[in-house]
């Protein structure tokens, strides 16, 4: 039986229901009790809470907190780790661990639910169910599990790959297009031809600290350039593409002037999503005139890596 340490940061998947009350309860959480009662003797949890906060409300002080419990934790009499989320910015927190944790050399499983655990419509349990079969499966490895609306089996993402969920159905996605794999009653089958990473060096030594800030814009019709302000600790912008990898650069209130401005304050403009192949004009004209072109990964990764390489100067370079 495998020792998995669960850590609690909030969100629906470790809430409680006490006459229609929904709470959680220090240093429980319900979707594990549900999955042991339904399971027995599958894993030997211990649950810690080092966070409890709605993942909306998720920054950057939240994730020094995790990762410092993380780094400060003898982990070596478990097996793996499961992190229960809020949905909400789980792509986010997925993205920031896949960088910070890569030295880790147990499983570790991020993953959250739809419902309170005891909705007859959660993902909860399932979810928890299919973490453990991916610590059962792999001896390292950072990855997020999720059982999309209308799916029958649960899907396993490389955790630099899930991107946000959709705002209907509320069902995430693969940056790549294909998950890593899937779980269907405890067996995971692989599905995209990516090898699982291998064990990395740390990217930081000391204590993690994000003092700086990147501010990550997105683009859409007549957006207001002008209304922008950068503050004093941004040390990067990211600049969102639609999906052609474009952005305006001509008429009123454009990226080529932001761009402009960010030259004068001496801060770096960085793109994301650009291909590898041919280009549009607009995205020609911006890398141009100076804007740093960041290659195959999501905003999620992109804006992690940035607050990485911005605070510890090191990272996955973008």
């Amino acid at each position: 039986m495998k020792k998995i340490l669960v850590l609690m940061t909030g969100g629906t998947i470790g809430c409680y229901s006490d006459n229609g009350i929904i709470s959680l309860k220090k240093n429980n959480c319900r979707a594990v009790e549900l999955f042991q009662e339904k399971f027995p003797d599958s894993a030997d949890f211990e649950i810690i809470q080092p966070l409890n906060i709605l993942s909306e409300n998720l920054e950057k002080s939240h994730w020094e907190t995790l990762i410092r419990f993380l780094f400060e934790t003898d982990i070596s009499d478990y097996d793996g780790i499961i992190i229960t989320h809020g949905s909400d910015t789980l792509s986010y927190t997925s993205a920031m661990l896949s960088i910070c944790l890569r030295h880790f050399k147990i499983p570790i499983v991020i993953t959250a639910s739809n419902y309170i655990p005891d909705d007859i419509k959660s993902n909860a349990v399932e979810n928890i169910r299919s973490a453990v079969a991916v610590i059962n499966e792999f001896p390292h490895g950072i990855f997020t599990v999720y059982k999309n609306f209308g799916d029958d089996f649960t899907t396993v993402y490389l955790s630099s790959d899930i991107t946000e969920a959709d705002r209907f159905l509320g069902k995430f996605s693969s940056f790549c297009g294909q998950p890593f794999g899937k779980v269907s009653d405890d067996t995971f089958t692989k599905i995209s031809s990516a090898a699982l990473p291998e064990i990395a060096p740390p990217v930081f030594e000391n204590k993690l600290s994000f003092k700086n800030d990147v501010l990550m814009i997105r683009p859409y019709p007549s957006m207001l350039y002008s209304a922008i302000s950068i503050p004093e600790s941004v040390k990067a912008v990211l600049h969102i593409t639609y999906h052609s990898c474009t952005a305006k650069t001509n008429g009123n209130e454009n990226a080529l002037d932001f761009l402009e401005l960010c030259k004068t304050k001496n801060i770096p403009f960085y793109m994301t999503a650009v291909k590898d192949s041919s280009i549009y004009e607009t995205s020609n004209t911006l890398l141009q005139n100076g804007a740093l072109p960041i290659y195959n990964m999501s905003n999620e990764m992109s804006f992690s890596s940035l607050l990485i390489k911005y605070n510890v100067g090191q990272g996955i370079s973008p």
